[in-house]
């Protein structure tokens, strides 16, 4: 900069530490214009700053201010048209900028200016990744273009103020949550089967006739609103009000309205993970959908093949060709322009890329990779002999750095290795790639890859050559592995639009970025703010023609949106949420419900936490209430006050709210695991006798008994390096001393001293009958003996099922006896009954199960498709907890919650009061109503009276039947 006013550079020291220059220097623009004399003010200034959060002052030019209040030395900057730059790394502003971001979620910056007539505080502007901007070498010359930039680094030597600690919440951290995800699935060797959910549906359809506890009358709780991770769309060609997406782990959906409402399709797909949907494009009526979510992020399910559809979408059968481990995980389909049912799949195992000249029926490997294939793309120019696949590699010791891409123009006959890193090609090693060709321009080609966070490349020659459009916008923002996705406008080859956390659009090829998302601004309502983080998908309505229609959809993990214009869209305008109210793909970690169920909440992957009501405002299925976003985990509510309540964000992050959700904020003085030493979703639980006692689990277990005022240590890290992690934890009800944890190693131990200020423990999975060595996933201690105590493992096993009945002494495999026995499942929660102590739950990655007699045998959840009653099929149940000691609800990982009311027994009085429940304190008035009402295995109690029913009763599941004082007679 030439002009006189000179930036003051320091060395400065402060409670934070030395401070690390960055060699690119971010900077703040401030967002008020800056006037003197009515009159845009051009010239020196000086200025004074000041962070600010609750009043506090974070940091201000000379520590001076600590109450908000105005620093007393200043510094001297350039303003051109009422605008200024501060250089961040200089004075006044330095990289704490980079950790106030992540560490106080609310903070502000105050901003005072002297033009020459004293100083005058600005607008506060609050603090947000949007405002803070990146020069690069080019402009860090020029010091007058800005550009935005997704994420920002973290700021090396600063520390966190252990005063006051924030954790800012940034979207989903794919890596870290895979890491669990795999360590709760491996055996003791640490693998896990491919065809682990294949054979395990296979058993479950061969299991008899079910004995389920009162299981049935499952009610979808939502959200519909919210969304999920979605990987798949498809708009019907002719006909845009019909679109179908594809959740990774809620199944196939269908609107008929352009979105406005969804409906579940085929429902009993034997697998949910959908990649993929093309239609035919001579014949409509036929459609393919891949399954198996093969990016290796930490909830992908595998696949069951390729489905088929040949009446619209309306019934899917799989394709048999498929139904082998060549088709676990396959992550791309692609049809040939205009011939019916040649078709192209990407597989990630084996790392293939497949062909089908016959609609399925039979598959030829046309290329075999030495990475796995995620994309794959026919040219939509005839003769349609040209494409082009990407890979990524994985597992190998340098797996971010590799990947590949290889172009066919003979029909897939020969390939050649594009990212060769010679002249005029493709980098080597560009991490993953995804590719696309270009409508209108039958040469051009364009490659997003994942090295630097985010490159575009192109070809204008077929794949002669290539050359780089940019590099420095880091726009899939470190997590390039899992989200990266490129749309380039059918008509318009220049103008593309790339998808990471965020979207960023170009109308030169590539060469600059704007970004039109920002995820930190998308709200779950109808009318979105922006879109959701981390992109997988971005396509055109099918009527796109660049002028009266731009239409745009994305899908990402917060489901789907639209942009109506493409071209004028911005971070915060142009969106619609399209989950309206009935898309239910929510993926739940877990969850907690009031006694009267006046609230439910649940964490979520990458929606945080949300809360149900079943009234009033931001009520019902389809209305959720999201605060924020970012990851979610286990949830809790005090039951004597429900407006206090916990959740927690990511490695045992523990938030709280006293106003019933509306509002969240940092609950871990004294948690020293707290985001630091602890598994990425991380256990705790209330105490069901104390609520304002909470027992959490790191490396660690951790009490408060002030409601989350401090934390502090009762059981210490069980190894000083690399020690076991914290994954299970249950506290006896009715007795606070009884708490039982269990860990990742399988580990087990329990208590029976806890409320002491020094709890003695003993180690129980070492007893004369060895419990697995794998991760603990659930612990449920009999609310009415405590001695009785069910512990799950996780792990394709045939034994993840153990049951004490001396309090750890001794174990047993209760994973049933055939043929009512488990299948070799993931269990991942169990529950007893709260009166009924025979009839035990479990929840596991293909729905629920019940046991009559403490797990000796096992049924599936029971189906009356006529009643229309149906539990969603093959889905991964998280967690299992009661509402009071009536609803059992299921917290699902991809079809949100649902609630079931599992009675043991129900109650029938002529007399009593109107509006009855079927308990004994509120019978039902008729036998009708408690027909209804019954689950297999529950007694019908009907008080002695003439009970005239108005139609004939049939009683069509079992259970029992008695009357109390005295004879009945039913007509």
């Amino acid at each position: 900069m030439t002009s006189i006013c000179k930036y003051l550079i320091f060395i400065i020291l402060t409670m934070f530490g030395m401070i690390h220059l960055s060699a690119q220097e971010p900077f703040i623009r401030q967002q008020e214009m800056i006037m003197r004399e009515g009159k845009l003010f051009s010239g020196c200034a000086d200025f004074k700053f000041a962070v600010v959060s609750d009043h506090t002052t974070l940091w201000s030019n000379d520590a001076t201010s600590f109450d908000a209040s105005e620093p007393i030395s200043s510094v001297r900057l350039e303003v051109k048209d009422g605008i200024f730059s501060a250089i961040l790394g200089q004075a006044p502003l330095s990289p704490f900028f980079y950790e106030l971001l992540k560490l106080y979620s609310n903070a502000s910056l105050l901003t005072w200016v002297n033009t020459g007539n004293g100083f005058t505080l600005l607008k506060e502007q609050p603090i947000d990744p949007g405002i803070v901007q990146v020069l690069d070498e080019e402009e860090n010359r020029r010091r007058d273009v800005v550009r935005e930039i997704p994420q920002l680094v973290r700021a090396e030597g600063i520390k966190e103020d252990p005063l006051k600690p924030k954790r800012k919440k940034n979207p989903m951290k794919p890596d870290e949550a895979m890491r669990q995800r795999v360590m709760q699935r491996a055996d003791e060797n640490g693998q896990i089967p491919m065809d682990g959910l294949v054979n395990g549906l296979r058993h479950i359809q061969n299991m008899p006739q079910p004995k389920d506890a009162g299981l049935w009358n499952w009610e979808w709780l939502g959200p519909g609103n919210i969304g999920g991770r979605i990987r798949a769309i498809a708009i019907h060609p002719t006909n845009p009000n019909t679109i179908f997406v594809g959740a990774v782990a809620g199944g196939i959906w269908k609107s008929t309205n352009g979105g406005s409402s969804w409906a579940v399709v085929n429902d009993f797909l034997p697998n949910l993970a959908i990649t993929t949907i093309v239609y035919d494009p001579t014949n409509t009526s036929i459609m393919y959908a891949s399954t198996g979510e093969g990016f290796y992020n930490h909830d992908a399910l595998p696949g069951a093949g390729i489905f088929k559809s040949t009446n619209g979408g309306t019934t899917w059968s799989q394709l048999a060709s498929t139904n082998n481990t060549d088709f676990r995980w396959v992550n791309r389909l692609d049809h040939h322009p205009d011939s019916t049912g040649i078709l192209y799949a990407a597989t990630r195992d084996p790392h293939r890329i497949w062909k089908t000249i016959n609609g399925g029926t039979t598959w030829t490997n046309i290329y075999t990779s030495g990475l796995p294939v995620l994309d794959v793309k026919v040219s939509p120019h005839s003769p349609y002999n040209r494409i082009i696949a990407g890979t990524q590699g994985f597992g190998t010791p340098n797996w971010a750095n590799t990947g590949d891409v290889f172009l066919s123009n003979d029909w897939g006959k020969t390939w050649s290795i594009e990212t060769t890193g010679a002249a005029n090609k493709l980098p080597n090693n560009p991490q993953r790639c995804e590719v696309t060709f270009c409508a209108n321009n039958a040469n051009w080609i364009y490659v997003s890859i994942g090295r630097s966070k985010g490159e575009i490349w192109r070809s204008t020659d077929g794949g002669s050559t290539w050359s780089m459009r940019s590099n420095s916008y880091e726009y899939l923002g470190g997590q390039q592995w899992y989200n990266n996705c490129i749309w380039v406008n059918p008509n318009n080859s220049d103008h593309i639009i790339v998808g990471g956390i965020d979207l960023w659009r170009s109308t030169n090829g590539g060469t600059t970025l704007t970004r039109i998302s920002d995820w930190t601004k998308y709200h779950n309502n109808s009318s979105a703010n922006s879109a959701h983080a981390d992109h997988h998908i971005i396509l055109q309505h099918p009527n796109f023609n660049n002028s009266t229609n731009k239409t745009v959809f994305v899908g990402n993990d917060g489901g789907i949106q639209r942009m109506t214009d493409y071209s004028t869209g911005t971070t915060t305008s142009g969106w619609t949420n399209l989950c309206g109210t009935t898309l239910g793909i929510t993926q739940f970690f877990g969850g907690a419900a009031a006694p009267d169920g006046s609230f439910v909440i649940g964490g979520t992957q990458d929606n945080d936490h949300l809360r149900y009501k079943p009234s009033g405002s931001w009520s019902g299925a389809g209305n959720w209430y999201q605060a924020e976003t970012g990851d979610g985990g286990f949830a809790a509510i005090n039951p004597s006050n429900t407006a206090i309540q916990y959740s927690e964000y990511t490695d045992l992050w523990i938030q709280k709210s006293t106003n019933s959700g509306d509002s969240w904020f940092d609950a871990v003085t004294g948690l020293s695991d707290a985001g630091t030493n602890a598994l990425f979703i991380a256990p705790f639980v209330m105490d069901p006798n104390t609520p304002t006692r909470l027992i959490a689990g790191g490396a660690s277990i951790w009490r408060t008994t002030n409601s989350a005022g401090n934390w502090s240590s009762i059981r210490a890290a069980l190894a000083a390096t690399d020690p076991p992690l914290c994954s299970a934890i249950d506290i006896a009800s009715g007795n606070s001393d009884i708490i039982w944890v269990g860990y990742n190693e399988g580990h087990v131990a329990r208590t029976t001293n806890g409320t002491a200020g020094t709890p003695a423990w003993t180690r129980l999975d070492n007893n004369p009958t060895a419990l697995p060595n794998r991760y603990v996933t659930d612990i449920a201690i009999n609310p009415n003996n405590h001695n009785q105590v069910f512990v799950t493992f996780g792990g394709y096993e045939p034994n993840n099922v153990w049951f004490t009945n001396d309090g750890g002494s001794n174990w047993v495999n209760r994973s049933g006896t055939a043929p009512n026995n488990l299948p070799s499942i993931q269990v991942n929660t169990v529950r007893f009954h709260p009166s009924n102590s025979n009839w035990v739950y479990i929840g596991t990655d293909l729905g629920a199960f019940a046991s009559e007699d403490q797990g000796q045998n096992w049924s599936v959840d029971p189906r009356y498709p006529s009643q229309g009653h149906e539990f969603p099929a093959n889905t991964e149940i998280s967690e299992l907890f009661w509402q009071g000691n009536t609803y059992l609800i299921a917290a699902t990982h991809g079809r949100g919650m649902y609630r079931a009311q599992p009675m043991t027994i129900i109650y029938v009085d002529k007399l009593a009061a109107a509006g009855g429940n079927g308990t004994a304190a509120a019978p039902y008035q008729t036998v009708t109503q408690a027909v209804n009402a019954a689950g297999p295995g529950t007694v019908i109690s009907i008080k002695s009276n003439t009970y005239d029913e108005p139609n004939p009763l049939l009683f069509y599941k079992r259970g029992h039947v008695k009357t109390t004082n005295g004879a009945t007679l039913i007509k």
